[in-house]
């Protein structure tokens, strides 16, 4: 399903950003973010397949994708790190972001049609199974690209297996940061909870 769903949240993105008006990439989007950067962010979650798809390594270090996220989220400084990391992925984008979005997913996709299931790939924090990567870049894919959605006013529906596997991938999250039950309540309309909270910690 991964590799299904990464298709799906990639091209749900790329589709995204085809749309977005000439007025609108100067536009505040996440945070200090605005709508290029966001894009730029994003666009690193397909780049990253053709990167890493193409190393491997001995042994997994990371046992699941939402192992991914601990490990990776755990810096002191990873909110400014990956803050000043969108605005260097935004500038990068170029005079012709869609393009360049578009372009790099075209090159993506056949590398990730090489790359057999069950493979061990290596990126900064070790090796991680194809599979267990690919469900990190759907969640980063579909959460962000709502968030363009959002901050554009753009509209377009989340394809089906994307949006499974970003849910599952966050159910997961919720259940080890200790958000399960609250996340179980808000998702059976048992109430709203005065406090927001992050599964991502």
């Amino acid at each position: 399903m991964s590799k299904v769903a990464f298709r799906q949240a990639a091209t749900f993105f790329a589709d995204t950003v085809d749309k977005i008006g000439p007025s609108q990439w100067d536009e505040s989007a996440l945070g200090v973010w605005n709508v290029r950067d966001l894009v730029g962010h994003t666009s690193n979650s397909i780049g990253r397949i053709a990167e890493f798809g193409q190393t491997r390594a001995d042994k997994a270090d990371i046992t699941s994708a939402a192992h991914h996220y601990h490990v990776g989220l755990s810096a002191p400084d990873i909110d400014e790190l990956i803050a000043a990391g969108g605005k260097s992925a935004g500038e990068t984008l170029g005079d012709d972001p869609a393009e360049t979005v578009r372009t790099l997913l075209n090159a993506t996709l056949p590398i990730l049609d090489t790359i057999p299931d069950g493979t061990i790939i290596s990126y900064p924090s070790g090796g991680i199974q194809v599979e267990h990567y690919l469900e990190t870049r759907v969640l980063e894919l579909t959460v962000h690209t709502l968030d363009i959605l959002a901050a554009t006013g753009i509209q377009l529906e989340v394809p089906r297996e994307a949006l499974s596997c970003t849910l599952h991938l966050l159910a997961d999250l919720a259940v080890d940061s200790g958000f399960g039950g609250q996340l179980a309540l808000l998702a059976t309309g048992r109430g709203v909870i005065e406090d927001r909270f992050s599964v991502l910690g």
